[in-house]
C-alpha cells in the first residue's frame, strides 16, 4: 500500500520488499527496533519488572522485532544497512539512531554490525537523553544513545555545518519524546538538527517510520521524505502525523 501527503510518499509494508525500489535517495534518517529482549542463542521472555515490561513496549503485530535472537538481529540489520545503501545517491548518508544494549550481562555496541555492512563509517553523535528508562541497579544508569553517520561513499558528503543548528558539536542534549501511541519515539530535535546542515532540494528516507516523526521534520523543513512502516497502527499514525504538519504550516529552517 502506498499513500502520498504533500512531498511525503509513505509505504504500509516490509523495508527490505520494499527498498529494492527505491532509489536516489539522498539521506535516511532511521532508528530501527532495539532488540531488547533478544540475545545470542535464546530469547529472553518478557518480564514485568524489567524496564521494557514496566514501559509495557509494544511492536504490534511483529513482536519479533524486538525479541530476535542476537546473532539473526545483526544479520538483518546488515541486510537492511546494504538495501540502504543502494537506495543512496553517492553523496549520500546515513543517520542511524541505536544504542549500546546489556544482555546475558554483556554489552552489545552497533558497530559491531554497521562496520560489515558497505557503509564508511563517518562520525559517531552522542544524544544524551538526560534520563533513563533502565530500572534494575547493574551498571550505570544509560542516559545516551548514539546516532552513526555513514557515508556511502569515502567522500566528501552533501553535507555544510549550518550557522542555525542548535547542536555544532557531537554531544546533544534533549530530552525524550513520551508517546503513548508508539513504544520508542525520537524528538523532532534529532531529524530537524542532521537537515539543517543539508542543503538542497533532497529526499529523505526513513525505512523505520514508526509514528512519522522524521515524515514531520522534512513536512516542516519543506523536505521530500519516503518513509516505510509495516504496522498498520504506526503507519496510520504517522500519515496523520505528517498530514497534520502540512496542514499547519508552520514550516522552520
Amino acid at each position: 500500500m502506498k499513500h502520498t501527503i504533500g512531498n511525503a510518499t509513505l509505504y504500509l509494508g516490509d523495508c527490505a520488499e520494499i527498498l529494492p525500489t527505491i532509489k536516489n535517495v539522498n539521506v535516511v534518517i532511521t532508528s530501527p527496533p532495539y532488540n531488547k529482549a533478544g540475545y545470542e542463542g535464546f530469547i529472553r521472555k518478557r518480564h514485568d519488572k524489567d524496564s521494557w515490561g514496566q514501559r509495557n513496549v509494544d511492536y504490534g503485530e511483529n513482536p519479533e522485532n524486538d525479541f530476535m535472537v542476537e546473532l539473526e538481529y545483526q544479520n538483518q540489520q546488515i541486510n537492511i544497512l546494504n538495501l540502504l545503501w543502494d537506495c543512496l545517491s553517492d553523496d549520500g548518508s546515513l543517520f542511524y539512531n541505536h544504542k549500546i544494549r546489556v544482555a546475558n550481562h554483556k554489552a552489545s555496541h552497533p558497530i559491531e554490525w554497521l562496520l560489515k555492512s558497505k557503509f564508511v563509517f563517518r562520525q559517531q553523535l552522542i544524544w544524551d537523553r538526560s534520563n533513563s528508562p533502565a530500572v534494575a541497579p547493574i551498571r550505570f544508569l544509560p542516559t545516551t544513545e548514539l546516532i552513526f553517520w555513514m557515508t556511502k561513499l569515502q567522500k566528501q558528503p552533501n553535507f555544510e555545518r549550518s550557522k542555525e543548528i542548535e547542536f555544532k558539536g557531537e554531544v546533544w542534549k534533549f530530552m525524550a519524546e513520551t508517546n503513548p501511541n508508539h513504544p520508542a519515539p525520537f524528538p523532532i530535535n534529532l531529524p530537524t538538527n542532521i537537515l539543517k546542515n543539508i542543503q538542497g532540494n533532497i529526499t529523505v528516507l526513513d525505512p523505520y517510520l514508526g509514528s512519522g516523526t522524521t515524515g514531520v521534520a522534512c513536512a516542516k523543513m519543506g523536505k521530500t521524505f519516503v518513509g516505510i512502516e509495516r504496522e498498520q497502527k504506526y503507519f496510520d499514525i504517522a500519515c496523520k502525523r505528517i498530514e497534520q504538519a502540512y496542514a499547519q504550516g508552520d514550516m522552520f529552517i
